[in-house]
């Protein structure tokens, strides 16, 4: 970590401030804390309001939730980023299918995008994944 560059530095930044909001909107479905829902009524709201199959269902809380949690530590990164892609893009096109404007787009597009950095550049030295392979991560 001594050898630590300042691009180590903002791709940690960027992993901390993606997956403490995915996390806490992940923990607000699973959970139902912070004002949630919890996991049966978020999976019952995906399928009625928005025809999303429950399965489907729990895999965004899952992405949300979990791949937070792994972007945080810098474990499974670029898995974890591929999960938020994944749920992040269908909640910005559900948003713009229902005609909800940039104002509702733009929130889940910017995460995308941020997961997207994390997939193409990985966590950076400063992560769990390099303890684990006993050498920097890339």
């Amino acid at each position: 970590m001594k050898n630590a560059k300042p691009s180590d530095v903002g791709l940690l930044v960027l992993r901390l401030g993606l997956g403490a909001v995915m996390m806490y909107h992940g923990s607000q479905k699973l959970f139902g804390v912070f004002d949630g829902r919890g996991l049966s009524q978020t999976l019952e709201g995906f399928q009625s309001s928005q025809g999303i199959p429950q399965w489907l269902g729990m895999l965004a809380v899952i992405a949300e939730f979990f791949g937070g949690l792994g972007v945080v530590l810098g474990l499974l990164t670029r898995l974890a980023s591929f999960g938020i892609v994944c749920t992040m893009g269908v909640a910005a096109f559900v948003h713009f299918s229902k005609g909800d404007g940039w104002s509702k787009m733009e929130f889940p597009i910017a995460l995308m995008c941020m997961a997207v950095c994390l997939m193409c550049l990985g966590p950076g030295q400063i992560a769990a994944e390099g303890l684990f392979r006993g050498k920097k991560a890339r």
